[in-house]
């Protein structure tokens, strides 16, 4: 149960410096945060993120897990937007 409330926060605490957690580029927002690993993402690096290498052998989508962050604020919509 722990794990699902993990997910399922809705406040979480997001950082004042954010650095991607794959590639270390400071981030601006809009960037992707990854509840799961309490981890900023930029777009680019969020949208190929899996939380652990059994994620993809569980059949869990790429990327899924990470969710926007604009204006301050956590979207309700899981996964980033298409983009190059």
């Amino acid at each position: 149960m722990d794990d699902v409330i993990a997910w399922t926060n809705r406040g979480p605490r997001l950082p004042e410096s954010p650095i991607c957690a794959t590639c270390d580029s400071d981030l601006a927002e809009p960037y992707g945060w990854c509840a799961g690993c309490r981890a900023a993402y930029c777009l680019p690096c969020g949208r190929k993120h899996f939380c652990a290498p059994t994620c993809a052998a569980n059949g869990c989508h790429v990327g899924l897990c990470v969710r926007l962050v604009e204006g301050g604020a956590l979207s309700e919509t899981w996964g980033l937007p298409d983009g190059e």
